[in-house]
């Protein structure tokens, strides 16, 4: 195993299995491509961490960008790498349009767990961190000239930490919607190959597997927020009205995030 001296607090967490073939075995032999992704491809500038729990269940909830949650793996690359107390990211996004078994046991060895909330309320119970984008598949085909100009939360994707009380924070990442820039959604084609969306990009479908999954490189800025507070509760009607108010608390507090993150890029410019 690859690990260097940095990673031996992050190897006794992420030791511990969880039900869903996470592979510490796979995530060491994947390093070096995560941390040329990291540092030299996307120059990703993580701040805030220290804002994430050390131990203890908690949700991430961030934007992103591509079919592939690409910022949920350079946080999670960020998380496992972060000096004190480093942690084990679980990923949870739909899983079910994979067909390719290999791609998808490597998803899931890569800490990929396939959405549902028995599944997150699952890694909650385990103390386990975990990350969810609630844009979905909406976001996943934003066009560019829309860029950073988030669809509307899926609600019932906070409802779990709800119903369970864990903190939630969010993470607003700048950069991803330039490094997979879509042209067109063909929602024709998906449907007929019964996948969740057909982006058309520069490199999507011209190119073959795996090169079609390329990006464009960037310098990426990721910020964690500070804990979004809600309103616990047991009656189960006020808690599916608070997580519908969550939802759009938290996409305003991550879409003010980018619209400040977008001002300091320009002014830098000038």
């Amino acid at each position: 195993m690859s690990f260097s001296e940095t990673h031996k607090s992050y190897v006794k967490v992420a030791r511990k299995r969880t039900p869903f073939g996470s592979n510490l075995k796979t995530v060491a032999q994947l390093e070096p491509l995560l941390t040329w992704l990291y540092e030299k491809w996307w120059k990703v500038e993580a701040s805030n961490l220290d804002r994430i729990p050390q131990e203890g269940p908690a949700l991430i909830v961030g934007n992103t960008s591509g079919i592939i949650p690409w910022a949920g793996i350079m946080l999670a690359y960020a998380l496992m790498n972060r000096k004190v107390c480093p942690r084990r990211l679980n990923i949870v996004c739909e899983m079910g349009w994979i067909e390719d078994e290999r791609i998808h046991q490597l998803a899931r060895e890569l800490n990929f767990v396939p959405w549902s909330a028995d599944n997150v309320k699952t890694l909650f119970a385990q103390g386990e961190l975990v990350a969810i984008f609630p844009e979905g598949v909406h976001g996943a085909v934003r066009p560019f000239a829309e860029r950073y100009r988030l669809r509307e939360f899926d609600w019932t994707k906070v409802l779990p930490a709800l119903q369970e009380e864990v903190p939630i924070f969010p993470v607003a990442t700048l950069g991803c919607d330039e490094a997979f820039p879509v042209i067109a959604n063909l929602e024709g084609v998906a449907k007929l190959l019964d996948v969740p969306a057909f982006p058309i990009t520069p490199f999507m479908p011209f190119l073959p597997f795996p090169l079609n999954m390329m990006s464009f490189p960037g310098s990426w800025k990721m910020r964690t927020l500070r804990q979004t507070e809600y309103k616990k509760t047991d009656d189960r009607n006020e808690r599916y009205e608070t997580a519908q108010t969550l939802a759009k608390q938290l996409e305003g507090e991550i879409q003010a995030e980018l619209n400040r993150l977008l001002r300091g890029r320009i002014k830098a410019i000038l």
